[in-house]
C-alpha cells in the first residue's frame, strides 16, 4: 500500500479545499498556521466521510453553525436558518464532504482512476466539552470570511 505523509495530505487538502469551496461557494478559504479551538458550548457541524479504497481513511469537516449556514447559503444562493433548514444544511455539508474527499484523493493519488468512498455523516454537536470526535485526526485549519473551520484526516478507518 502507498504511504501518504501528513505533508502530502496538507498540500492535497489545500488544493481540494480551494477547488471545492471556490467552485461551489464562490469563496476563498485560506489555510491557517495556528490551531482552531471552539468554545465548549458552541454548536458545530461535524461531517465525516469514510474512504475505503485505495487508502482507508476518514476525511472530516468541522465548522461553527454560523459558518455552516453562511456556506450553505452561498452554495444554494438563499438564506438558511437552523430552525427551518437544519437538515438541508446537513445535506449541503455532506455533499461538500463528498466533493472534498474525491478532490483530495485525486490530488493525493493522481495515477489512480477509481476510489471507493462511504456515505458522509453530518450532525450538529452542541456541546463538545465531553471530547471532540475528531481529536485523534490530523486537523487542517482554514479561514473563510473571518471565521475558522477545520478539515481533518485520519488513516485506517
Amino acid at each position: 500500500m502507498t504511504t501518504i505523509t501528513v505533508a502530502e495530505v496538507a498540500t492535497a487538502m489545500q488544493q481540494a479545499i480551494s477547488e471545492v469551496i471556490e467552485n461551489m461557494a464562490f469563496l476563498e478559504a485560506l489555510p491557517l498556521s495556528e490551531p482552531v479551538e471552539y468554545a465548549p458550548d458552541e454548536a458545530v457541524f461535524f461531517t465525516r466521510l469514510p474512504i475505503y479504497k485505495p487508502y482507508p481513511a476518514m476525511v472530516g469537516l468541522v465548522m461553527p453553525q454560523s459558518m455552516a449556514l453562511k456556506l450553505a447559503g452561498s452554495m444554494m444562493m438563499r438564506d438558511f436558518t437552523m430552525e427551518e433548514d437544519e437538515f438541508e444544511v446537513m445535506d449541503v455539508l455532506s455533499e461538500l464532504a463528498n466533493m472534498l474527499g474525491g478532490s483530495l484523493l485525486t490530488n493525493l493519488l493522481p495515477n489512480l482512476d477509481a476510489f471507493e468512498l462511504g456515505l458522509p455523516e453530518c450532525r450538529v454537536i452542541s456541546d463538545i466539552e465531553g471530547g471532540k470526535e475528531w481529536e485523534n485526526a490530523t486537523p487542517f485549519p482554514y479561514e473563510l470570511e473571518g471565521e475558522v473551520f477545520l478539515t481533518t484526516w485520519s488513516e485506517g478507518q
